[in-house]
Parts: structure tokens; C-alpha cells; sequence
């Protein structure tokens, strides 16, 4: 019985060594167009500035599509999945915001998107982006100065850049304008004020 387990064990060892082949044999010439292959449709690091410059164009023409009111052009930034949380904490998709300005419930009048931050993916495709909003805003009927920081996480598709989520928040307390620090100390904690 002993002899029998013994050859099963070395049967299946050499089974074993003869299908994987030493590492070196993995790697063999053969395998080389293959690895070309794969490092080549890796895509390059995007070019960060021309990205960041991209972003912000982008948020100076929502910037002017809001200050205009007008439902439809805001509603060509937005992707068709989109969530804003907004400053009362109530989540609102694509179609309601839209409606929103449609029906004349929310309006802006000389809203300014200031100190603008932009951190892209690599890949250029994507970032996240934040910026101090000020202006009014009347909502449902009720005129408002607007002093809050926005976050948004926007994606670059076929047809140009869209907003895929966002975030309003009110700025208290008599902050009237954020800390300004570059995007490389925006991964620090912030001091408090």
C-alpha cells in the first residue's frame, strides 16, 4: 500500500512539473507579444493641466446655463443617473432638479463658482471637483444670498464631461470663503477655525 501511495504521489508530482514548466519556461518568447500587447493598450497618464483646464470650462459653462435658468441646457451637464444631495441634506436625481428649475421652484441670479479644485483620474476620464458658490438663489420663493462649497464627481464620456454626483454644502458661521490650499495639501486634515 505504502509503495502504491508513493507512486501515485510521484506520478502526480511529475504530471504536475510537466504541465507547469519551470518559470522560466513561462516566460518564454512566445509570451512576449502577448505582455507587448497588454502594456500597449494600457493608456498613457493623461496631461493633468490640460484635464484641469478641460473641468473648469466645463464648470464656467454650467455656471452660465444656471445664472440663465434655463431646465433644458442644465439638464445636458447632468448624467441621466445623477444625485445632488443639496444643502438640506435631500437627495435629488437628474429629473428633479431639472424640474425644479423648469417649474421656477429654484432660480440663481449672479451665481460665481470661485477657487475651483480639480483632481483628476490618471486616466483623464474622470475627477472630482470642488468649488466656494456664492450669488443668490430663491427657493420656493424665498431670495438668498448663496455661500456654500460644492463637491462634484464629474465623468468625461463621448459627448464631453457630465456630473455624475454632487454635493451643496452650506458655509456657517462666518466663513465667508474656504481655506485656499493646493490640491497636494487638500489630503491633510483641515484646521479648525
Amino acid at each position: 500500500m505504502r509503495k502504491t501511495i508513493t507512486l501515485i504521489t510521484a506520478l502526480i508530482g511529475m504530471a504536475l512539473m510537466s504541465s507547469c514548466g519551470s518559470p522560466a519556461a513561462n516566460n518564454t518568447a512566445a509570451n512576449k507579444p502577448a505582455n507587448a500587447a497588454n502594456n500597449a493598450s494600457a493608456k498613457p497618464a493623461a496631461d493633468s493641466a490640460a484635464v484641469e483646464a478641460d473641468v473648469k470650462k466645463f464648470i464656467s459653462d454650467f455656471e452660465v446655463a444656471l445664472n440663465k435658468n434655463d431646465a433644458d441646457a442644465v439638464g445636458k451637464f447632468y448624467n441621466d443617473d445623477y444625485t445632488l444631495i443639496d444643502q438640506d441634506g435631500v437627495m435629488q436625481t437628474k429629473a428633479s432638479r431639472v424640474e425644479q428649475i423648469r417649474s421656477g421652484k429654484v432660480k440663481w441670479e449672479g451665481l460665481k463658482f470661485a477657487d475651483t479644485k480639480v483632481r483628476a483620474h490618471p486616466a483623464g476620464d474622470g475627477a472630482v471637483v470642488y468649488a466656494h458658490a456664492t450669488g443668490k438663489t430663491t427657493i420656493d420663493g424665498k431670495t438668498g444670498d448663496r455661500n456654500s462649497m460644492v463637491t462634484w464627481v464629474v465623468r468625461k464620456g463621448a459627448d464631453g464631461w457630465h456630473f455624475l454626483h454632487a454635493q451643496i454644502t452650506d458655509v456657517k458661521g462666518g466663513a465667508s470663503k474656504p481655506a485656499n490650499e493646493t490640491p497636494a495639501a487638500a489630503n491633510t486634515a483641515p484646521a479648525n477655525k
